[in-house]
């Protein structure tokens, strides 16, 4: 179910990434990445995530404290990071006024793919038997994951 699952959760955050002016997203379990969608390379988006449960850990170290919430705001691009159970979403974007806006939008986020994400996270053996490929039983699906379609771009 999972490789069933991914595209529904890669929708909805291609969907929220079009919300605002947002740049990037970076959906994680845990301390793991679970979707990057961010302007930078792997290693950067999983340094990122580290220092977010850090800080995270570090303000709720005095016992009574548990952030949901961070806003970074710098000078050309704010950081808006929301917490749900082990989930992480990382938005960065570029306007200060939308960030009540992009936090309502990923809080809801959050919330309705908790379905997906849980599926995701914990596949069933039975997940997939319901659902048969389309086209004929020998042909390759449109869309699998062995093979890549490459368009080039003609300069």
């Amino acid at each position: 179910m999972a490789a069933n699952i991914t595209p529904s959760l890669r929708s909805a955050l291609e969907r929220l990434k079009h919300a605002g002016a947002v740049n990037g997203l970076l959906l994680g379990w845990r301390r793991q990445i679970l979707l990057n969608l961010l302007p930078y390379e792997e290693f950067r988006a999983e340094r990122l995530l580290q220092t977010v449960h850090d800080g995270r850990d570090h303000f709720s170290s005095g016992g009574d404290r548990n952030t949901e919430t961070f806003w970074f705001g710098y000078d050309v691009c704010h950081a808006l990071v929301c917490f749900r159970g082990d989930c992480t979403l990382v938005i960065l974007h570029t306007r200060a006024e939308e960030g009540d806006f992009l936090k309502r939008t990923a809080e809801t986020f959050l919330e309705d793919s908790q379905l997906l994400l849980d599926s995701l996270l914990n596949p069933t053996p039975e997940d997939g038997g319901e659902t048969q490929p389309l086209g004929d039983a020998g042909e390759e699906p449109a869309f699998s994951d062995t093979h890549t379609n490459f368009i080039s771009r003609v300069a």
